[in-house]
């Protein structure tokens, strides 16, 4: 036993309840996400979030960002896509001047700025995406090109985050191929499989129907799906209003929560809130709400007590 307490006074051993593994997460700021991904994104850990074209990937990092930087944390972006628009971004409501923004060359280089954001302790590294890494052997001529460059350089990635053993909260994004081969099409992530490995949460973001005004498209329900989750319950989900100005429909989703609390009551077209008088049409009820101040404070108090009597709802 003499061995073992010499490795605890080294570090190399600690007892299970010390704090350093207590899982620490750093929210999106959005009552519906946080509640399916446990609290937000772990620290120490590598999250990521996959889907089809333009389904909101980016936006929901976006979300992260901003609301950390409202937490006073700090924050970066590898670029590997090099789509990185500060107009948008600045819409979306982020304070651009306050997060980094690193593009790379190659994908050599995005996971050595990675790593070195990482080594420093910047609480939020995103890496938009896995699949616009390309490494080096790519981008020149050889006469001899090695079997999965990329899935090489990924699982490096990975590794390295692992063991450097920082408290960053490490985001990537990374998109969806058609899977070849089995009787039935299947979706799977350019890279390799051994991310779906290294991973402890992974999100998965599909595009739903539209959100019309006047005939016009001007949103679509972003379905938000927790795949794998080593750090919470995996498999919930939860349905995200996104509009295309920049943001999630914050009153719709008051609305949906509080009709599944029976605060609100609906019977046909007619609804009801709090008991009060009838009122037909949904757009009526956002309206009411969006007006009076008072019945929005009542409404997310009440299911502010419910969450809290019952940690499900």
């Amino acid at each position: 036993m003499a061995g073992i307490e010499e490795l605890k006074k080294k570090g190399l051993l600690r007892a299970g309840s010390d704090e350093r593994f207590r899982i620490k997460r750093i929210p999106f700021g959005l009552a519906d996400l946080d509640k399916i991904t446990n609290g937000g994104v772990p620290r120490g850990r590598i999250t990521i979030l996959t889907g089809n074209y333009s389904c909101g990937k980016t936006f929901l990092t976006q979300l992260l960002v901003k609301h950390a930087i409202g937490l006073g944390c700090t924050t970066a972006l590898v670029d590997a896509e090099r789509s990185f628009d500060p107009n948008w971004w600045e819409q979306v409501g982020i304070d651009i001047g306050q997060m980094m923004v690193h593009q790379p060359n190659d994908g050599e280089q995005a996971v050595d700025m990675m790593a070195d954001l990482i080594r420093e302790g910047v609480d939020v590294v995103v890496l938009d995406s896995l699949a616009g890494l390309v490494p080096m052997e790519l981008l020149k001529e050889a006469k001899h090109k090695s079997v999965a460059p990329q899935a090489r350089l990924i699982n490096r990635l990975m590794q390295i985050v692992l063991t450097i053993g920082s408290p960053s909260a490490v985001v990537c994004t990374n998109q969806l191929r058609s899977g070849l081969g089995g009787n039935f099409p299947t979706d799977t992530m350019p890279g390799g499989k051994g991310q779906e490995f290294f991973a402890s949460l992974i999100v998965r973001v599909h595009r739903e129907g539209w959100i019309e005004e006047q005939g016009r498209r001007v949103g679509f329900n972003m379905r938000v799906v927790v795949r794998k989750s080593k750090v919470g319950t995996p498999f919930q989900e939860c349905i995200l209003p996104f509009l295309f100005r920049g943001e999630i429909d914050e009153l719709s989703l008051l609305v949906e929560r509080s009709l599944e609390a029976d605060l609100i009551t609906q019977s046909g077209p007619w609804y009801s809130i709090l008991g009060g008088d009838n009122m037909m049409g949904r757009n009526t009820v956002i309206e009411k709400i969006a007006t009076d101040s008072e019945l929005r404070r009542r409404l997310e108090e009440s299911l502010e007590g419910r969450a809290s009597d019952d940690p499900s709802l």
